[in-house]
């Protein structure tokens, strides 16, 4: 998509800095990927969040025989 866009001097020098784009085409769209990497792992992270909130609040007041932690030791040492 063709598109014209006025970019700030300043900002684009200090990202060249940062980047390995040899032009300002590559620099924008290493930008646009950066932008959605981080965005969608932000979203990951909070939907993560909110299940895990989900699951603790349903987990709340149960007994269980042992301790979340003693499970997870015993598994890790599992070859």
């Amino acid at each position: 998509m063709r598109t014209n866009i006025v970019l700030n001097d300043d900002l684009v020098r200090e990202a060249m800095r940062y980047s390995q784009a040899r032009s300002k085409t590559a620099l924008v769209n290493e930008a646009l990927r950066v932008l959605i990497e981080t965005r969608s792992e932000e979203l990951q992270r909070r939907t993560y969040a909110e299940r895990l909130a989900r699951v603790q609040q349903m987990l709340a007041g149960r007994r269980f025989r042992e301790s979340g932690l003693d499970i997870l030791r015993r598994d890790r040492e599992r070859p």
